[in-house]
C-alpha cells in the first residue's frame, strides 16, 4: 500500500516532487509544441481521474469497473476512507460477518449501507439467507448442477400468509419484513434494468420485474419508487374528475387497481416520474432509444396482464378486466405527463418526459394484443390543449420575451401531441376491427366539439374523419356515419334540455328591446347570451352531419327528423343556418332537380319548413345565374304531389324558382299567391323581382311577341298585374284582391313611391291607349295621396289631367274614384299643390257633377 501511496503522490504531483525522488524523464525532443501541450492534457486528465476515484470514496457509491485490475486499485485506493469506528446499530448482538475482502468490496458497492446494518432484519443481513444453494456433480459440459430451495421459516410464513390463519407476532413481523424486503429487491431489479448497459441484462430485468410487479400484489413500493406510484394516483384522480356518471364510477374502480397494485402502477410510470426518469434512463450501447417498445418496462407489464387474461384455469373475466384497468393507468399516465408539461412550459425536464412518452404511445398501442374503448377515449383527452393555446396568446407587459417564447414553445409541442393522438386513433380505425367503432367514435366526438380540443385540433379532426376515414372503405364509412348520428343526438338532447331555459332569456331580452326602441334582429340570429352559446354548442356536429350528408343524400332524413322533435328549436335554428352549405354542395354532387326530388320524398308533415329552407337554398342566388329548368319542373312536381289538407297545390314549393319563371307563367300563378297567407304572398313577390333590382321601375315589353322569353316580373310588373287581375275568374274574393293590394302598397322596401308612380303612370298610358282602369285602380290613388306626399304634385298635374283626357268621367266608379281624390287634393296647402287645375280641364257637365257634390268653400 505504501508504494502504491508513493507511486500515486509522483503521479499527482510535478517536476519537483520527481527530482527529490531522484527519477528523470526523458522528453523526446520535437518541434510541435502543439503535440506536448495534448500529452500533458491527457496526463493531467489521468491524474485528475484517479483524484476523483479517491475524493469520491464511500460517499457517492462507487460502482466496481469490469475490468478487475481497476476494480482492485478502486477498492485499495479506498480503504483509507472506511470510518475509523463501527457505525451505531440498533442491535447489541455481535457481527456475525467477519471483516474481509468482501465486505469491503459490499461497503463499496453499497454506497456505505452495508456498514449500518440493522441485524434484526433478516434481509438487511443477507438476503440470500433466505435461500439454501447446493453445489452438484459436474456434469458433462463441464458445469456443476445448481439447486436452491426456500428456507422453512420463509416458506411456513408464505403458507400462513396465503392461507388467512392468524400468524404470531414473530411470523407476522417475519412477513411484514419479507414484504418490506421484496419492495426492496424489486427496486433494485427495477434501477438495474434501467442503468444496464447491456441491451439483454436490461431486457432480461424488465421482464423479471413485470412478472414480480404482478406476482407481489399488495406490496407497497419502497421509498425509491414511491413517487412513481403516487403519480399513477394522481393520473386516475385526474381522469375521475372529468368524467361523471358511469365513467366515474369506472374511474373509481380504476383507483381501486391502483391501490391494490401499487407495484404494477409504479411499474407503469415508472418512465414518466420526474425525479425516477432523470436518474434511471440511459442510452444503450448500440445508441438506441432507452424507452423502445420492444424493452419497454409498461409494455411487459401490460404483456403479463394479458397472458393472465388468457388463461383458461383461471378467472378470465376477472383477468380481463385487470389487463383494461392496467391498459387504462397507463394511457392515464401518459395524458397526465402531458398536462403537468402544459401546465409548466418552463420545465424542461417534463417537457422531455411527455415528448418521450407520447412517441412512445403509439409504438405501445400498436404492439399491444387488444386496445379497449375507455383507453381510446383517455387517448382523446391529449387533445385538450385548449389551456396552454390560450396561455400561449396572452400578451402581458410583465412576460418576459423568455417565458413568451417558452409558451409559444409549449404550444406548439402540446399540438403535435395532438396530432399524434389523431393518428393514433387513425392507424386504430385502420388496423383494429374490435374496437374500429370506439376509434371512430373518439375522433368524431373530437371533430363535433363534444370532447373538448383546440380549434387547430378540431379542424385536423374533421379533416381526418372525412378526408381518410371515410373513404378509406364501405366499413369505415358506416361507422363514420353511425358516429356523427350518435354527435347529432346529443346536440338534439343537450338542445331539448336547455330549451325552457333559452326561452325565458329570449323572453326577457325581447322586453328589454321592445323598451329600448331596438330593432328586432333576425330569427335566425341568436336572440340572448344563453341561445349564443348554445348554438355554439351544437354547430359542429350540425355541419359535421351535413358534410356527410352531401356524400350520402339520404340521411339527410336522420339530421330533418331530429331538428324537428319537439323542444329542438336551437338545433333547427342551427341547422337552417348551416342550410345553404348544404343545399349548393349536395345540388353541385347530386344536381338540383334530383337533390331536391330525392330530399322532398323523404321529408314528413313536419319537416315541411326545413324542407322549404333547403329549397330556398339550393336555387343560385346571383343575379346572373337563374334557376334551371330542371329544378323548377322538379319544383312543380313537388307542388303536384304534396296537395294540403284541402286537396290544393302549395305555393310554398315553387317560390325558390320563381325568379326562373317565364312572366307568362308567372301571371298566371298570381292567384295562387294571392290566395295563400300573408307572409307566403310577400315572399313570393320578393322572390319574383328579386333578380331584377334594375328594372324595378320599368314595365318590359317583349321583344319578340311571338315568343315569350322575359322571366321574373320587376316591382312595377307586379303592381301592374295585380291589378289588372281579373279575381272573379280566378274565384278570388274581391276583400282579398283588394287588401293584397294594400299590402304591397305597406312594404316600402319592394314597392317605394317611384316604384308607384311608374306602376301608376303606365295603367294610366294603357288607359289613354283604350285599356279601361282597373277596378282598384282609383284606391291605389287614394291610398298613394294618403302615404306618399311626395307623389302629390305628380298626381296633381300629370296623373288627374290625364284621366280626364281619357274621359274617365264616363266609368261610374272610376269617375267616383276621381272626384274624391281631387277633392283631397284640392286645398292641400303645400305650395304650388293642388287639383284645381285638373278639376278646372274636366267638361262643364262634369264641372257642375263634381261641384254639386263638392262645393267649393
Amino acid at each position: 500500500l505504501q508504494a502504491s501511496r508513493q507511486q500515486l503522490n509522483l503521479m499527482k504531483g510535478g517536476r519537483a516532487a520527481r527530482n527529490r525522488a531522484a527519477i528523470f524523464y526523458e522528453w523526446e525532443s520535437a518541434d510541435n509544441t502543439r503535440q506536448l501541450k495534448r500529452q500533458r492534457d491527457s496526463d493531467d486528465a489521468e491524474a485528475r481521474v484517479r483524484a476523483a476515484k479517491i475524493a469520491r470514496g464511500l460517499g457517492s457509491g462507487v460502482q466496481l469497473p469490469t475490468s478487475m485490475v481497476d476494480a482492485c486499485e478502486l477498492v485499495l485506493l479506498n480503504l483509507e476512507n472506511l470510518p475509523p469506528k463501527r457505525p451505531p446499530v440498533s442491535s447489541t448482538s455481535q457481527r456475525k460477518r467477519p471483516i474481509d475482502l468482501d465486505f469491503v468490496v459490499d461497503a463499496v458497492m453499497s454506497n456505505g449501507a452495508s456498514l449500518s446494518v440493522n441485524e434484526n432484519r433478516w434481509y438487511d443481513r443477507d438476503g440470500g439467507e433466505a435461500w439454501t444453494m447446493e453445489e452438484g456433480e459436474v456434469g458433462e459440459d463441464g458445469r456443476r448442477i445448481l439447486s436452491f430451495s426456500l428456507s422453512d421459516k420463509v416458506l411456513e410464513a408464505g403458507v400462513m400468509a396465503a392461507e388467512s390463519d392468524e400468524l404470531k407476532d414473530s411470523v407476522k413481523a417475519f412477513a411484514d419484513q419479507s414484504k418490506l424486503a421484496a419492495s426492496k429487491a424489486f427496486s433494485r431489479v427495477l434501477f438495474s434494468a434501467s442503468n444496464a448497459r447491456s441491451e439483454a441484462v436490461a431486457d432480461m430485468g424488465k421482464q423479471l420485474a413485470a412478472r414480480l410487479a404482478w406476482t407481489l400484489s399488495g406490496v407497497k413500493p419502497s421509498i425509491e419508487i414511491e413517487s412513481a406510484h403516487s403519480m399513477a394516483v394522481k393520473s386516475v384522480e385526474g381522469a375521475m374528475s372529468k368524467n361523471d356518471g358511469k365513467k366515474k364510477e369506472s374511474a373509481a374502480e380504476l383507483l381501486s387497481f391502483v391501490e391494490s397494485h401499487p407495484l404494477v402502477s409504479s411499474c407503469l410510470t415508472f418512465d414518466m416520474t420526474p425525479n425516477i426518469s432523470s436518474q434511471a434512463v440511459h442510452p444503450k450501447e448500440d445508441g438506441g432509444q432507452p424507452n423502445s417498445p420492444a424493452s419497454s418496462l409498461s409494455l411487459r407489464v401490460l404483456n403479463e396482464a394479458y397472458i393472465c387474461s388468457t388463461d383458461a384455469d383461471d378467472d378470465e373475466r376477472l383477468h380481463k378486466k385487470k389487463y383494461e384497468q392496467c391498459l387504462d393507468v397507463y394511457v392515464s399516465t401518459v395524458v397526465n405527463a402531458c398536462n403537468m408539461a402544459n401546465k409548466k412550459p418552463n420545465d424542461n425536464e417534463r417537457k422531455r418526459i411527455a415528448n418521450l412518452a407520447a412517441s412512445a404511445l403509439p409504438h405501445h398501442l400498436v404492439s399491444l394484443p387488444a386496445l379497449t374503448p375507455s383507453s381510446l377515449n383517455l387517448v382523446g383527452a391529449m387533445c385538450d390543449i385548449d389551456e396552454i393555446s390560450k396561455k400561449a396568446l396572452i400578451k402581458s407587459s410583465k412576460q418576459t420575451i423568455a417565458e413568451s417564447a417558452a409558451a409559444h414553445a409549449a404550444k406548439a409541442a402540446a399540438e403535435k401531441r395532438a396530432t399524434a393522438a389523431l393518428l393514433i386513433l387513425r392507424d386504430v380505425a385502420f388496423q383494429r376491427d374490435v374496437v374500429r367503432q370506439s376509434a371512430i367514435d373518439c375522433a368524431v366526438a373530437i371533430a363535433a366539439g363534444r370532447l373538448p380540443a383546440s380549434q387547430p385540433i378540431e379542424d385536423k379532426a374533421l379533416k381526418l374523419v372525412m378526408n381518410v376515414i371515410y373513404p378509406k372503405n364501405a366499413d369505415c364509412a358506416n361507422k363514420v356515419v353511425e358516429s356523427a348520428s350518435k354527435e347529432l343526438e346529443h346536440a338534439a338532447i343537450f338542445s331539448i334540455e336547455n330549451h325552457e331555459r333559452i326561452s325565458k332569456a329570449n323572453k326577457a331580452n325581447a322586453r328589454k328591446k321592445e323598451k329600448s326602441g331596438h330593432a328586432i334582429r333576425s330569427p335566425l340570429l341568436p336572440q340572448s347570451e344563453e341561445e349564443k352559446h348554445a348554438l355554439d354548442r351544437v354547430r359542429k356536429p350540425v355541419v359535421l352531419f351535413m358534410a356527410l350528408c352531401v356524400r350520402r343524400p339520404e340521411i339527410i332524413k336522420i339530421i330533418m327528423e331530429m331538428s324537428c322533435e319537439e323542444g329542438a328549436d336551437v338545433l333547427a335554428k342551427a341547422v337552417k343556418t348551416n342550410m345553404p352549405k348544404l343545399a349548393k354542395a349536395a345540388a353541385v354532387k347530386h344536381g338540383a332537380a334530383n337533390i331536391a326530388l330525392k330530399v322532398s320524398d323523404m321529408a314528413s308533415e313536419a319537416e315541411i319548413p326545413l324542407f322549404l329552407s333547403f329549397l330556398d337554398n339550393i336555387a343560385p342566388a346571383t343575379e346572373k345565374s337563374l334557376p334551371s329548368q330542371e329544378l323548377i319542373d322538379a319544383c312543380h312536381e313537388i307542388q303536384r304531389k304534396r296537395l294540403d289538407a284541402n286537396g290544393d297545390a302549395d305555393p310554398q314549393f315553387v317560390i325558390p324558382v320563381l325568379s326562373g319563371m317565364k312572366r307568362e307563367e308567372l301571371v298566371r300563378k298570381l292567384p295562387e299567391f294571392v290566395k295563400a297567407k300573408d307572409d307566403i304572398f310577400k315572399s313570393s313577390l320578393r322572390r319574383m323581382s328579386e333578380r331584377l333590382a334594375k328594372y324595378a321601375l320599368i314595365f318590359r315589353i317583349e321583344p319578340d311577341q311571338t315568343e315569350t322569353t322575359l322571366r321574373g316580373m320587376s316591382s312595377c310588373e307586379v303592381m301592374v298585374y295585380l291589378h289588372q287581375l281579373d279575381f272573379n275568374a280566378v274565384g278570388l274574393p274581391q276583400p282579398r284582391y283588394l287588401e293584397s293590394i294594400q299590402l304591397c302598397l305597406e312594404d316600402d322596401n319592394l314597392f317605394n313611391d317611384q316604384v308607384i308612380q311608374a306602376a301608376l303612370d303606365h295603367i294610366s298610358g294603357k288607359f289613354l291607349e283604350g285599356e279601361p282602369l282597373p277596378l282598384a285602380y282609383m284606391r291605389t290613388v287614394i291610398l298613394t295621396c294618403s302615404k306618399h306626399e311626395s307623389l302629390h304634385s305628380w298626381i296633381c298635374h300629370v296623373l288627374l289631367p290625364r284621366l280626364v283626357e281619357g274621359r274617365v268621367y264616363n266609368y261610374k266608379r272610376q269617375w267616383e274614384g276621381w272626384m274624391r281624390c281631387a277633392k283631397s287634393l284640392e286645398n292641400t296647402g303645400d305650395h304650388g299643390v293642388s287639383s284645381l287645375e285638373a278639376i278646372q280641364k274636366l267638361p262643364d257637365e262634369q264641372l257642375k257633377l263634381y261641384r254639386a257634390k263638392y262645393p267649393r268653400k
